[in-house]
């Protein structure tokens, strides 16, 4: 599998502390089945100046493990806007992972994303069942059919996060609002990778497990190619009886 948003950069942010953190964290992405990993920091004013010399220094330790890592950065949509005329993408693409912190989708929030998709950039927005909330559904619907991609969390459908954005997650990958599931990996403890945990929940509840592995891997596959366009399709729940059946074929 392959995570488009890992905070592995050692010392840039409020990830790995030390090289001997982003070490172990590179080991459980590892044991999680994840063989790619985008190292996206947090951006800030100095990234640019220490981001080769940080990024090397990760990159040997996850060669050592058979891990592959690839160039990126998480912006606010206030810095992205700024730097706009060179921001680092996920990968070398034309993709740029983006975090809309205001806590609600105004009208001219979509209008600034739209502003970075003029200057060339395919917007995917991180982590939106935790930055919204059910009022926002109508917005994200419509930054959807602007062509900007949205990417979840894998432990907020485990209950990492709480119950509600639990529930706001499955609404999301149940109106197509999804096209990536990521990390967000912070550390080695409470903010890890959970990938096996929430594709295992994902594929025992819902129906579609092609859609599924779309995005864990497929979707992350055709941004490191520089290919197509995402779709994503509504994920139907299981009825009980096929999830009871399927417990009985697990334990049983």
């Amino acid at each position: 599998m392959i995570d488009i948003h890992c905070h592995l950069m050692v010392g840039v942010d409020d990830g790995a502390e030390d090289l001997d953190e982003a070490k172990k964290m590179i080991k459980l992405a590892k044991k999680e089945g994840i063989n790619e990993i985008i190292v996206t920091p947090h951006y800030t004013s100095r990234l640019k100046v220490i981001y080769d010399n940080k990024f090397e220094e990760i990159q040997k330790i996850a060669l050592q493990e058979g891990v592959m890592l690839h160039r990126g950065c998480e912006y606010k949509l206030q810095d992205a806007l700024v730097q706009k005329s060179d921001l680092i993408t996920l990968g070398g693409s034309d993709y740029v992972l983006i975090e809309i912190t205001q806590g609600f989708l105004a009208e001219y929030v979509l209008n600034q994303v739209y502003e970075l998709k003029l200057c060339g950039y395919e917007v995917i927005i991180a982590h939106p069942e935790r930055s919204f909330e059910k009022k926002d559904i109508d917005k994200l619907k419509k930054l959807a059919e602007m062509n900007v991609y949205f990417q979840l969390t894998a432990a907020s459908f485990i209950g990492a996060f709480g119950r509600q954005i639990k529930k706001f997650s499955e609404e999301l990958l149940e109106r197509g609002l999804c096209h990536f599931i990521a990390s967000d990996a912070h550390n080695k403890s409470s903010r890890q990778f959970y990938f096996q945990e929430a594709k295992k929940y994902l594929k025992d509840t819902y129906n579609e497990h092609w859609q599924i592995d779309l995005l864990f891997e497929q979707n992350q596959k055709a941004i490191l190619n520089g290919s197509g366009e995402f779709t994503a399709q509504r994920l139907t729940r299981k009825n009980f009886l096929k999830r009871l059946l399927g417990s009985i074929g697990r334990y049983g």
